[in-house]
C-alpha cells in the first residue's frame, strides 16, 4: 500500500494479570474504554479487555514510531463497533486513517494496527 505503515504487538494475558489493575486501568484506558470496561462482569473478559487495549495501543505507537510530542495511552480510544470489530480513535494525527486488527487466545493477546497516512 502507498503510504502506509503497520504496527503489531503480542501481550501475555498473565502479565497483565500480574500487575497493579487500577494503576494500569488509569494509565491505559480513556474515559469510553473505562465505560466499557466497568461493564464487563467476568473477571478474565476483563482481562481479555485490558490486555487488548494495551496491544491495541503499542502496536499504534509501533505504527509512528515517534510523535511531535509523548503519546498518552488513555488519549487514544479502542472501541468496537455494532459488529463487534475493533476502531481507533485518536488526537494524535488525526488526518490518518487507522485500521485495527485484535485477536486473543487463551494466554495471548495480538494486535495489528494499520495506518494509511493522510495529506
Amino acid at each position: 500500500m502507498k503510504n502506509s505503515e503497520i504496527g503489531i504487538d503480542l501481550v501475555e494475558i498473565s502479565r497483565i494479570e500480574a500487575m497493579d489493575q487500577t494503576a494500569l486501568i488509569n494509565r491505559i484506558l480513556s474515559s469510553e474504554e473505562k465505560k466499557a470496561y466497568d461493564a464487563i462482569k467476568h473477571p478474565r473478559r476483563r482481562l481479555e479487555f485490558l490486555a487488548g487495549r494495551f496491544a491495541v495501543k503499542e502496536a499504534y505507537t509501533k505504527v509512528y514510531q515517534v510523535f511531535d510530542e509523548p503519546v498518552n495511552m488513555n488519549d487514544v480510544t479502542v472501541l468496537n463497533n455494532h459488529q463487534g470489530a475493533p476502531y481507533l480513535k485518536s488526537p494524535y494525527r488525526p488526518q490518518d486513517v487507522i485500521k485495527v486488527s485484535l485477536s486473543h487466545t487463551e494466554q495471548y493477546v495480538v494486535a495489528m494496527c494499520l495506518c494509511v497516512k493522510g495529506d
